[in-house]
């Protein structure tokens, strides 16, 4: 799948916008002329010029590049069933992680992946519980990130 440039640059454009919004809150340095925005709204001006640029080329090229050039996979079913299935893992994600806790629902999550894209039961339970132990204890032990326990916090405290 490819989108036109033109379409690129607007969500560029749009992501340097809301980050820049970010920026105001951020603290001034007392005895500065700038502060702890300056970095950033840098970086969200570049990223708004590269966005400019990008809409600027999709308009020359619009004649022969259309808005969105889709591939053989996106005209699939099966294929688009495996990208809603992707999008619908992170949104139970969301939703219910706090409550089940991240390990249960990553490997609910990996777990139904693996299913679809291997068929096979045993080796994508392996896969998943492997997949989640090893995120976990990369984010929970060595990057010190408060994963929630939800219903195995009882079992761990």
């Amino acid at each position: 799948m490819r989108f036109n440039d033109a379409i690129l640059g607007i969500v560029l454009i749009g992501f340097a916008a809301l980050a820049a919004a970010g920026t105001l809150e951020f603290p001034q340095v007392p005895g500065q002329n700038y502060g702890s925005a300056l970095f950033p709204r840098l970086l969200c001006a570049g990223f708004a010029i590269g966005g400019l640029l990008l809409i600027l080329s999709g308009w020359r090229n619009r004649a022969t590049q259309p808005l969105l050039d889709t591939d053989d996979w996106a005209r699939s079913p099966g294929q688009l069933f495996t990208l809603a299935l992707a999008i619908g893992g992170v949104v139970f994600y969301i939703l219910v992680s706090e409550w089940l806790g991240f390990i249960p629902t990553a490997f609910l999550v990996v777990f139904v992946l693996m299913l679809r894209l291997r068929g096979r039961w045993i080796s994508s339970a392996v896969i998943a519980a492997a997949v989640t132990l090893a995120i976990h204890q990369i984010f929970y032990g060595l990057l010190l990130v408060p994963l929630p326990w939800g219903v195995l916090e009882s079992v761990v405290y």
